[in-house]
């Protein structure tokens, strides 16, 4: 009788403490039931330092070609193994006095055209001391035979602007979301951008 209790009450309330207790970039979180820890890793020629989840890896080629089949197919793309929660990370050349707010309206608006039953969220603005201001918001697509849950961040850095995109299943949103939002707001310049 007491074994049982233990069982049933004892080891979810221990299971629930460590899992806010591990809440944090450094820490890892806790997404679909397993520890989930980050690292620092540096893109663009050391231009910035974004944490990048530790079980992601590169896409594979074949896989980026099939998922991205234009010319305008992302440099960074990291994704998990099973390849239905992926990471991209692209630097875009826009004019010098191109607004971020502008580039996420027009980004919105180009999004509305091309996907019927689009459906936006939340539109936040990630502002922390030393880390890059990034201008996000989320929405949900309609897939083939499910629904894509998509977080994209905008910000400035020197002259060029990051994007970092975020998508996964929607089921699967809600124990990413907080890990997502602290990585959309901690990235950091790493380099000063010289005049080229």
């Amino acid at each position: 009788m007491a074994e049982n209790y233990y069982d049933k009450q004892i080891i979810p309330l221990k299971i629930r403490n460590s899992e806010a207790e591990a809440m944090s970039l450094d820490t890892g979180y806790y997404i679909e039931g397993r520890l989930e820890t980050f690292i620092k890793e540096q893109y663009f020629d050391k231009l910035l330092s974004i944490y990048t989840p530790n079980s992601f890896i590169d896409m594979p080629k074949e896989i980026r070609e099939i998922k991205y089949p234009n010319n305008f197919r992302p440099e960074i793309i990291k994704t998990n193994l099973v390849g239905d929660v992926n990471l991209i990370i692209s630097l875009l050349k826009v004019s010098e006095d191109t607004e971020v707010k502008t580039l996420v309206t027009d980004f919105k608006n180009l999004l509305s055209k091309a996907h019927t039953g689009i459906k936006f969220l939340e539109y936040d603005e990630f502002e922390n001391e030393d880390c890059v201001k990034m201008y996000c918001f989320d929405f949900i697509i309609p897939g083939i035979d499910e629904r894509i849950y998509h977080k994209t961040g905008l910000g400035k850095i020197g002259r060029e602007t990051v994007q970092v995109m975020f998508n996964c299943r929607e089921p699967l949103s809600r124990t990413w979301k907080k890990a997502v939002n602290d990585i959309l707001q901690n990235i950091i310049p790493v380099r000063k951008q010289t005049n080229e």
